[in-house]
């Protein structure tokens, strides 16, 4: 069992006519993290606390999003 129960979506597969062209709805394939992005990933997430994670997010929107204020963003970041 995973230790923290995490599971992330690795994939889209669609079904595929008859002459093998994808169509419809993708079915998502769910992965843990550590088997879609790596040790070399995994390793290295838990090493920040929360609040410098938080600070990283919130620097992230900001660059993406300057016209939309601070607070709108740190409102939107805790819903």
């Amino acid at each position: 069992m995973q230790s923290q129960c995490y599971v992330t979506i690795s994939d889209f597969v669609y079904m595929k006519d008859k002459f093998g062209k994808p169509y419809g709805w993708g079915v998502a394939e769910y992965s843990t993290p550590e088997v879609f992005m790596g040790e070399a990933f995994t390793g290295n997430v838990y090493v920040r606390s929360p609040a410098e994670s938080y600070e990283l997010i919130l620097e992230h929107f900001c660059r993406l999003f300057p016209n939309a204020g601070i607070n709108k963003i740190k409102k939107f970041i805790k819903k």
